[in-house]
Order: C-alpha cells, then sequence, then structure tokens
C-alpha cells in the first residue's frame, strides 16, 4: 500500500493514485500516490475530500484535498468500482461481488453492506434522490432489492427523469425501464456516461482493442435523438462536464481533454488518466491516474 503525499517528494505521475489540476488552466498542482490500483474517485458534497476506488486491493480511500494527505482508508473487498455521495453516506459499489456498501464519508466505517445482482458497476442518483446502480446483466439495480431492465454495461447517467445505460457489447444506449434503444453513430463501444445541461448525455466508447485503437467521445441529445461527436481518443475511459467545459480522462493517450466550444486542449500530458471530478470550490480538476489499468 503506498500512502499519499503532498510534498516536494511526490512523483510526478504515480502509477496509482491522483494528479490535481488547476480547473481553468490545466496546471499541474500536485500528485499524489494513492492505493495501487486506482479506478474511480468523486468527491465529498463540500468539495473538501476525494474518496478513491482502489480496486484489486479491495479498498477505498479518502483524501483531503487541502493537506494531500489519506485521512482514513477502508477495506471493502470486492474490487470497488463504482463511487456516490449523497444522503450523508459514501456509496461504493463492489464489482467482483453483488453488494454496494454504505460507508460514513468522515471515518470510513462501513454502516451498511445492500445485496444487489452480481457484478454491479457505475452509481448515479435519480431524479427522486435513490441510488441507481449499473448491472452488468442487463438491469439497473435498487438498494430495496428490485431490479429495472436495462443495458447490459457498466455505465449509468440519469437526464430528467430518465435513467440511461449502456449496452457495452451491443453498441447502443438503453433507457432502463421501456428498453428504447440508440445504436452509437460509430462501431465504438460505450463504456462511460455522464449527464450533462439541456437534455444531454455524454459518452465515451472504446474501440477494438481498447488500450490501442481509435475511441470515441459523443454527446447524445435525448430530446432530439442526434449525435455529436466531440473527438476521438484511445481508450477515453471518463467524460463529465463542469461549467462550459467537458473533460476527459484519455487513458490511451496518457492525457486529459478540455473540450470548450469545438476546441480541444491536451492537458497533463502522460496522465494515465482514469477519472475525473471538477471540484469548482477548489478550483481543482482532480484526476486518478492508473499506469497499468
Amino acid at each position: 500500500m503506498l500512502a499519499a503525499c503532498g510534498d516536494a517528494s511526490a512523483p510526478a505521475e504515480p502509477d496509482s493514485g491522483l494528479v490535481l489540476l488547476d480547473l481553468k488552466s490545466g496546471a499541474r498542482i500536485a500528485a499524489l500516490s494513492v492505493g495501487a490500483d486506482a479506478v474511480a474517485v468523486t468527491l465529498s458534497e463540500d468539495g473538501s475530500t476525494a474518496y478513491v476506488a482502489d480496486s484489486a486491493p479491495g479498498d477505498v480511500y479518502a483524501v483531503k484535498l487541502s493537506s494531500r494527505r489519506v485521512v482514513w482508508r477502508a477495506h471493502t473487498g470486492g474490487a470497488p468500482f463504482g463511487l456516490a455521495v449523497g444522503g450523508s453516506r459514501l456509496f461504493v459499489s463492489l464489482y467482483s461481488s453483488k453488494f454496494v456498501d454504505e460507508l460514513d464519508p468522515l471515518t470510513g466505517k462501513i454502516v451498511a453492506s445492500h445485496q444487489v445482482t452480481p457484478g454491479p458497476a457505475a452509481l448515479a442518483f435519480d431524479a427522486g434522490g435513490n441510488l441507481v446502480i449499473a448491472g452488468t446483466h442487463g438491469e439497473v439495480d435498487h438498494l430495496d432489492g428490485t431490479s429495472t431492465p436495462a443495458g447490459h454495461g457498466f455505465g449509468i447517467a440519469v437526464v430528467g427523469n430518465d435513467v440511461w445505460t449502456a449496452d457495452y457489447e451491443r453498441a447502443e444506449l438503453v433507457r432502463a425501464g421501456d428498453l428504447k434503444d440508440v445504436g452509437m453513430p460509430e462501431p465504438l463501444f460505450p463504456f462511460w456516461l455522464s449527464a450533462a445541461p439541456g437534455g444531454k448525455l455524454l459518452i465515451a466508447a472504446e474501440g477494438d482493442p481498447e488500450d490501442t485503437s481509435a475511441g470515441g467521445v459523443f454527446e447524445f441529445d435525448t430530446v432530439r435523438g442526434s449525435f455529436t461527436t466531440l473527438g476521438h481518443p484511445k481508450d477515453p475511459d471518463f467524460v463529465v462536464q463542469s461549467g462550459d467545459t467537458i473533460f476527459v480522462a484519455a487513458h490511451g493517450d496518457r492525457a486529459v481533454l478540455a473540450i470548450t466550444g469545438g476546441r480541444t486542449q491536451t492537458w497533463a500530458g502522460g496522465t494515465a488518466a482514469v477519472a475525473l471530478a471538477p471540484d469548482p470550490v477548489l478550483d481543482l480538476l482532480v484526476v486518478a491516474v492508473n499506469g497499468h489499468e
């Protein structure tokens, strides 16, 4: 296990951990080694703390961004994958098991475990504030034990009242419930989804093979049913919008892309980005990196 460090000895590019960028300019501010297999990051509700899913060891870390120090580590097992904060709880999906854990975000204590379909992936909150879990077997799971038919994939996002999922193998987007499906505009495999303003859905889609082939980043207008192509980076693992800028974790290109008004900037060259968390409170872009993912 590697402990986080925020001093001058911190590596410029950790094999697993966090890179902190200025949210406006992309300038590198700090690099922190955290865990051994970082795959996801999210923020506390006040933006002061980053939570990191460390998959292979089965740990979750809390990193205080002001001091750039680990404040707790919780062992969950089960290959933590998706993270979400809401209702004074940190929710963690355990991909290699059939559980979603609830953690106290202040201490890391596991306060509840919920059984779901095996292989839970990304997490989101629906229009009613309820946690929804992307199921890799064709469903969206709920903490009350019920499921809704959906796509077979890892990604999930809520746009308005609709829950959209990614059907990875079929290269489709699938709306949970009625199973409305929309084929991808190119033969690429949707991995990560996130909601954007104006009824838009952002998609990071992988090529085959994912590490070396061009993937795609798209914006889908759920009202008009139209796609806009934003770029073709290699192995885009994550996409999210903050303000007017769309950020992409372009893992295969070893960079973060910042797309504003159709113009793309390359930030943090050499960074093996796998996940992102914009933090407008601290003017940071928190980047989870994994050099061997």
